[in-house]
């Protein structure tokens, strides 16, 4: 079964950076590919200084201020990538964070990145940065939720599965990661896209799994929203135990107007889990 060929994982400020890239560091080791650290940080608009005297001095000031961050972000990476005999890389630029990541992401076998922390100033990048870059990329997004610690995913994996496009897609793009899991495949619909003709029987689904060495278990519920599918997907990922969910991710919109569907947006406030989402 073919691997990641890289993993980019996004480094900011936050206290759950550190996780992060450890968590990045160790899939890339397994996967015996290369590590790339894409540094993005919250960076003001413009004409925020331009309504105070002497806007041009401020203006360098914060740019200094967010070079020297990037400095110390790029040394603890370094540090902390340097224990594991992997080939490493460092990309970072100024400017806009969400234009500049998808710029670098799009190259990715594997995106892994955070979920947003509305008690940390740090974990804010700009508006709806990990809702871009989960619609935008193109890649799967590992999402890894604030406070939690772990070394190593794909023990345990809860697969959400409705038969559609991006589940098939985030199926595929999780393969990687569950050779030899134990996964617990959730087969709900929400009653409106109940009548889908296109949707992928669950066989297919649990066939390619156990190609790739999982031990495939399977359940059917019926749920009638996708507020509910949302909560069972959490609570059956805690019944067993999961270390991995794997979904898709539904929105749609365009660039920094997305909306995100019911159950990609409950999964992104309330998760406990990492999670793949591709879209």
């Amino acid at each position: 079964m073919p691997g990641y060929p890289s993993v980019f994982v996004h480094v900011d400020g936050s206290r759950s950076v550190a996780t992060r890239v450890k968590l990045a560091a160790q899939i890339a080791a397994s996967q015996h590919c290369r590590l790339v650290g894409v540094c993005a940080t919250f960076t003001p608009e413009p004409q925020w200084f331009y309504r105070m005297g002497d806007a041009a001095k401020y203006l360098q000031e914060d740019r200094e201020r967010r070079l020297r961050e990037h400095e110390t972000l790029r040394k603890r990476f370094e540090a902390t990538v340097g224990e594991r005999p992997i080939p490493a890389e460092w990309r970072g630029e100024d400017g806009d964070p969400i234009v500049n990541t998808l710029k670098e992401v799009k190259e990715a076998g594997l995106i892994v990145a955070g979920q947003l922390d509305d008690t940390e100033p740090e974990s804010f990048i700009a508006p709806q940065f990990l809702e871009s870059i989960i619609l935008e990329s193109g890649r799967p997004v590992l999402v890894i939720p604030y406070g939690v610690s772990l070394d190593m995913v794909g023990t345990r994996v809860l697969v959400a599965w409705d038969g559609g496009r991006e589940c098939a897609r985030a199926l595929h793009d999780a393969l990687p990661l569950l050779a030899g899991s134990s996964v617990h495949l959730l087969h709900a619909n929400a009653t409106k896209h109940s009548l889908r003709q296109d949707a992928a029987p669950v066989g297919g689904a649990v066939r390619l799994m156990r190609d790739a060495g999982a031990d495939v278990q399977t359940e059917y519920d019926p749920a009638a929203s996708d507020t509910a599918i949302g909560d069972l997907i959490l609570s059956r990922a805690a019944d067993c135990g999961a270390d991995l969910i794997v979904m898709g991710a539904y929105g749609h919109g365009r660039f920094r107007e997305l909306v995100l569907g019911g159950v990609t947006k409950t999964i992104l406030s309330s998760m406990t889990v990492p999670t793949l989402l591709a879209h």
